[in-house]
């Protein structure tokens, strides 16, 4: 029997070499784990992807999801790569484009269109896990919403698969009035309308002329690697 191998490199001075790989390309980490099993078992310890997200600070931006819809012609990438990793496998189709509305703690607000099943969806491109929505019970017109962690006292490291809230903020076109709702994954259910005051006209009547002003909208949302 052969006797068992010696680590040339203690597990703390290999971790604080691991720590400088640089984060901007995911697939780093992933084929230092490759090498060998004393690599791979240092990488997959909590305490060292705690030490390398503080190391690095703020989270690489892994690409841009496109916001505009084409009607003719080629259909635009929905995912642009900023990294040499794959695209995502994107929730939307030919028969029923998406559009992000917002994107946070890598969780991803898609808004499909043309599909009577599903309104909003909350989308984890990392994990591929997709929880449908249902559009709350307000007439609007002009409409921007949000999608927040719920966990109380969450650092924000590892939100995946945990409770979420969607934000819904939206105006019609016949009462200058906005009205706000939230949804929780923990109930299923949207929270009961309420008015804001009159202090939010002059934004209502903001968002709808930006609307009819195609321009004053961001053609991309950034995603950035969930920490």
């Amino acid at each position: 029997m052969a006797p068992p191998r010696m680590n040339l490199v203690d597990d703390d001075v290999l971790a604080e070499i691991l720590l400088r790989l640089p984060p901007d390309e995911p697939e780093h980490l992933f084929r230092a784990a490759l090498v060998c099993k004393p690599w791979l078992r240092v990488i997959c310890l909590p305490a060292f992807r705690t030490q390398y997200r503080a190391f690095h600070g703020a989270p690489p931006l892994l690409g841009l999801l496109y916001r505009n819809q084409v009607c003719d012609g080629d259909p635009t990438p929905r995912f642009a790569s900023t990294t040499s990793m794959p695209d995502f496998p994107h929730p939307a189709s030919d028969r029923c484009p998406a559009r992000p509305l917002d994107c946070r703690h890598g969780r991803v607000l898609l808004h499909m269109s043309h599909d009577s099943d599903v309104d909003l969806l909350v989308w984890d491109p990392v994990t591929g896990d997709r929880r449908v929505v249902p559009e709350p019970d307000i007439d609007w017109m002009v409409y921007t919403a949000a999608v927040l962690c719920a966990t109380a006292g969450c650092d924000h490291l590892d939100c995946h698969g945990g409770p979420f809230r969607v934000v819904f903020l939206a105006t019609d076109d016949r009462e200058e009035v906005v009205q706000a709702t939230v949804y929780s994954s923990a109930t299923a259910a949207w929270s009961p309308p309420v008015s804001l005051d009159d202090s939010c006209e002059c934004y209502a009547r903001h968002k709808r002329d930006a609307t009819a002003e195609m321009m004053f909208f961001s053609s991309y949302i950034p995603y950035v690697q969930p920490r």
